[in-house]
C-alpha cells in the first residue's frame, strides 16, 4: 500500500506543477498585450479627462487617423480600370498555352476567352486562327 501511496504523491505532483507554469505563461502573454493597447492610445492618451464637441472629436479622429496612415506608409490600391501598363508582363494564360503581351506577334493571336487574366494585355497564343 506505501508503494501505491508513493506512486500516487508522485503523479500528482507531475499533474499539479504544468499548472503553475502555465499560469506565468498566461500572465506575461497578457503583461505584452496591454503594453501594446496602452502604445496604441498613447497620443490619444493627453485628452483623457477632457470633455469635447462632436466636431472636435472627429478632428481628432481624423487627424490621427492620417498620421497613422503617413506614419505606416499606406497607399491606396489602384482602382482595376485604372491598371498601369508595363513593359513587361511575362505570365503564362490559357492554361501555359500562351502569354500575356500588349500586342501579339505575328505567329501569334489573341484568345478572347482567356484574355482577363491578363488585365490590360492580351492572351497571345502561338498559331495562326482563321
Amino acid at each position: 500500500m506505501e508503494r501505491k501511496s508513493f506512486l500516487s504523491a508522485i503523479f500528482i505532483v507531475l499533474l499539479v506543477s504544468p499548472a503553475s507554469i502555465m499560469a506565468k505563461t498566461l500572465e506575461e502573454v497578457n503583461e505584452t498585450r496591454n503594453k501594446r493597447q496602452a502604445q496604441a492610445l498613447l497620443p490619444i492618451a493627453s485628452y483623457a479627462g477632457l470633455t469635447v464637441s462632436a466636431p472636435v472629436f472627429a478632428a481628432l479622429v481624423t487627424v490621427y487617423g492620417a498620421y497613422a496612415l503617413y506614419r505606416y506608409n499606406i497607399r491606396r490600391r489602384e482602382n482595376s480600370y485604372q491598371r498601369i501598363r508595363s513593359d513587361h508582363d511575362s505570365h503564362s494564360c490559357a492554361n501555359n498555352r500562351g502569354w500575356c503581351r500588349p500586342t501579339c506577334f505575328s505567329h501569334e493571336y489573341t484568345d478572347w476567352f482567356n484574355n482577363d487574366v491578363c488585365g490590360s494585355y492580351r492572351c497571345c497564343r502561338p498559331g495562326r486562327r482563321g
